[in-house]
């Protein structure tokens, strides 16, 4: 089916309209021997499809699609049918969605009193945690959550403008990346300091919010701001991704942090260190832990590290590419892009191979999450 239609991660417009049928979005599979199947896994992301901000469930051979307030960000799994969608920083709202049946109304719940959402949660057992950020200030917050009622019960504060957050040694510990940007977004506050952001990672006691340790990076790397992680079966490494607000010359955006002992960051792409732009979207290690990969959308690359040594072991090119997640399989990955690509990607110690692709009419927002 041939449908005529542009798009960026930001608006769509749509002048075939008979791929959007009853809340059902074609997928279009492009020229691979593989695609030739329908797609073998569940997918969802955040996403507008015909100018409308929500999220779709991509299975099969099509996109069930729903709408939210506003636009999304990061998607977390809740319970064994659950998802929590953040809107975007700086979000008035998250979402649960139903993940066997996205089109029922999803439930929705606020930032504490002054906040506003920065995009990320995470879940474990009974406690869903969320980043937040005051309104006025940028100063951040984990907020621990009843997971069954959303309502909060204790709030830790991080530093100005918190994003990613994860559990960690099996729960017991929190995980939290401070972007340190004064100024973000609608939120009122300082002007940006690029140049002297404030950035870090810190691990706190889950259950009292002790800082167990701050892990900053060298003083020459101010002008980075930590934003995305994975974290690796082994419990305690984290892989995370940066932006970088002063680019002047070519930083590492990429890093390894193992809890207890400090951060390693891992080599610019060795054929064009500038290809990363400047900016890491998602990070995702692969289930076997050997692989670390993370998109740059403002570059059109995904790039692949080993996780065993930090080398650089190449990249796969696709533009407004940004949405990653870790397939069944060692060495596999999904992405997603703003154009409404959906790639299944192969590593190895070569680099990246797409053995899968389609495309849907629908503009896939910055994260990914395999159902």
């Amino acid at each position: 089916m041939a449908i005529d239609w542009t798009l960026n991660r930001r608006g769509l417009f749509l002048s075939g309209l008979a791929a959007f049928l009853g809340g059902a979005v074609g997928l279009e599979r492009r020229n691979t021997e593989a695609s030739a199947a329908a797609l073998p896994t569940r997918l969802m992301a955040a996403a507008r499809i015909d100018d409308v901000d929500g999220g779709a469930l991509i299975v099969d051979s099509g996109l069930a699609s729903f709408a939210l307030p506003a636009r999304g960000h990061a998607l977390t799994r809740f319970g064994s049918d659950k998802v929590v969608i953040v809107g975007r920083r700086p979000g008035k709202f998250a979402a649960i969605v139903d993940a066997d049946a996205p089109s029922r109304p999803a439930r929705l719940f606020a930032p504490i009193g002054a906040h506003r959402f920065a995009g990320h949660a995470a879940v474990h057992g009974d406690v869903l945690v969320t980043t937040e950020m005051g309104e006025e200030t940028a100063d951040g917050a984990v907020v621990l959550r009843h997971a069954a009622s959303t309502e909060p019960k204790a709030s830790f504060a991080v530093g100005i403008e918190p994003h990613d957050v994860l559990f960690a040694r099996g729960g017991e510990s929190l995980v939290v990346a401070v972007g340190g940007i004064a100024h973000a977004a609608e939120v009122k506050g300082p002007a940006l300091n690029a140049g002297a952001i404030d950035s870090f990672i810190v691990e706190l006691d889950a259950s009292s919010g002790r800082v167990i340790e701050r892990y900053a990076l060298p003083p020459d790397m101010k002008s980075l701001s930590l934003r995305h992680m994975a974290l690796a079966p082994d419990g305690r490494t984290v892989a995370f991704g940066m932006q970088d607000q002063d680019r002047s010359k070519a930083r590492p955006v990429m890093g390894l942090l193992t809890l207890g002992r400090g951060i390693e960051l891992l080599p610019l792409p060795a054929d064009d260190e500038t290809g990363l732009r400047a900016y890491i979207g998602s990070v995702v290690i692969d289930v076997s832990g050997r692989y670390v990969a993370a998109t740059s959308p403002k570059g059109g690359l995904t790039g692949l590290w080993s996780l065993a040594n930090g080398d650089w072991l190449g990249g796969f090119r696709l533009a407004d590419v940004c949405g990653l997640a870790a397939g069944d399989a060692p060495g596999t990955f999904w992405a997603t892009s703003g154009y409404g690509d959906i790639v299944r990607l192969r590593a190895d110690d070569e680099g990246l191979t797409a053995d899968a692709q389609w495309r849907a009419a629908a503009a896939f927002d910055n994260h990914l999450l395999k159902i």
